[in-house]
């Protein structure tokens, strides 16, 4: 009679992240992408999909608290995985958090909006470009 996916999903990733932590402190050690990208997507993915679907309160809450967990503990250890996983869950839930506000705007407002933003990424192209870069110099040294 259990109905939440997280009563299956999440045991399943506590073992997968477990062993993928277990498997980061042998030689050669595994990429964060084979070594938490698993647990972290079965722990996330279906979560996401619940909340995109069906919103609530709390579930929505709980996923952003433990995808925020994850950006934060990939990037205190420089690893890819938890970022990318976590960073896209959170951009994820805020889309679909903005989503019906943007719909009740004006039309000139987001317009507007979308107008600004592309005058600021267009200026500030090379610099963000530098940083990814690096970024990217610093993931493959992990």
């Amino acid at each position: 009679g259990v109905t939440v996916p997280e009563a299956y999903t999440l045991p399943a990733a506590a073992v997968a992240l477990g062993a993928g932590g277990l498997a980061r402190r042998r030689r050669p050690r595994p990429g964060s992408w084979a070594a938490f990208g698993p647990g972290l997507t079965i722990a996330l993915l279906p979560s996401l999909g619940v909340a995109l679907d069906r919103g609530g309160a709390a579930r929505p809450l709980l996923l952003t608290a433990a995808a925020l967990l994850a950006v934060l503990a990939g990037a205190r250890a420089r690893l890819q995985a938890p970022l990318v996983l976590g960073g896209l869950t959170l951009l994820l839930l805020g889309l679909d958090a903005v989503a019906p506000v943007a719909a009740q705007l004006p039309r000139w407002v987001t317009i507007g909006a979308a107008g600004l933003l592309l005058l600021w990424l267009g200026a500030t192209a090379e610099r963000r470009l530098d940083r990814l870069r690096r970024l990217r110099r610093q993931l493959r040294e992990s």
